[in-house]
């Protein structure tokens, strides 16, 4: 197996709560989740055309290949914008660790469903009683983290 996916994802992942106390601290400051919102895409906005023009891979691909992107897969922006702006909004109200075991288990029990049903082009995993288990033990970790 090469390791390197695998370290790259708990790198990038282990940086979400990192995220989350920035943009707290941002609502903090100027009291208005959209604003840190609205900073935190600009700012990865900038790193990514930074690092897609030092790497040469930043290209506007042709009218023909963005008539094959699904209509529904355009607003995927959205998602990654609601995510945000719940960090400033949910995260200093319950800490970091509560706030990302929710956010992990919300993303399992969606691809969990997603896999289940083969839904967005995805490619069909049954949700079995163990991958179900797995989610609900994820859940119990939630409610310890919260709790304890």
């Amino acid at each position: 197996m090469n390791w390197w996916p695998v370290a790259f994802t708990l790198f990038a992942a282990s940086l979400l709560p990192v995220q989350a106390a920035f943009n707290g601290a941002l609502n903090r400051a100027f009291g208005s989740p959209l604003l840190v919102v609205l900073i935190s895409l600009s700012g990865s906005a900038v790193f990514i055309v930074a690092v897609g023009l030092a790497c040469g891979q930043l290209s506007l691909p042709g009218a023909g290949r963005a008539a094959l992107v699904p209509w529904w897969a355009w607003p995927a922006g959205v998602c990654g914008a609601i995510y945000l702006s719940s960090q400033p909004l949910v995260a200093p109200r319950l800490g970091a660790a509560t706030y990302m075991s929710l956010a992990v288990t919300g993303q399992i029990t969606a691809a969990l469903a997603l896999d289940h049903f083969g839904a967005l082009h995805l490619p069909q995993h049954n949700a079995s009683p163990l991958r179900i288990l797995g989610v609900l033990i994820m859940a119990a970790g939630v409610v310890l983290i919260a709790r304890f």
